[in-house]
């Protein structure tokens, strides 16, 4: 005896909602078509000028700190700015930014 079997509804894995709007995209889309909010990887400009002018005031602390020379002084803003950088780009993964509002 052949009993057919419930029919389930077709899942829909290919959408997903906007972080932003929350209207409904695909899953691979970079752009949301409603509200123009962008997927975005890692740190903006802006954020990544912060961390490396954080890295070198943290730098030029640690120079202050020590009172090292001229070498120990390049050597050490130079650390700083660069692990700053880095660590502004690895503080944000992929996220959705909205768009910017013009005038």
């Amino acid at each position: 005896m052949n009993v057919p079997l419930p029919m389930r509804e077709p899942e829909m894995s290919g959408l997903q909602l906007c972080p932003v709007c929350r209207g409904k995209m695909r899953r691979t889309a970079e752009v949301c078509p409603h509200c123009g909010a962008q997927k975005h990887f890692g740190a903006t400009p802006k954020e990544a000028l912060i961390g490396t002018g954080a890295g070198l005031g943290v730098g030029g602390l640690l120079v202050i700190a020590v009172r090292g020379d001229l070498l120990i002084g390049g050597v050490a803003l130079a650390v700083g700015a660069i692990l700053g950088f880095v660590l502004a780009q690895n503080r944000y993964g992929d996220r959705w930014l909205p768009r910017k509002k013009s005038d």
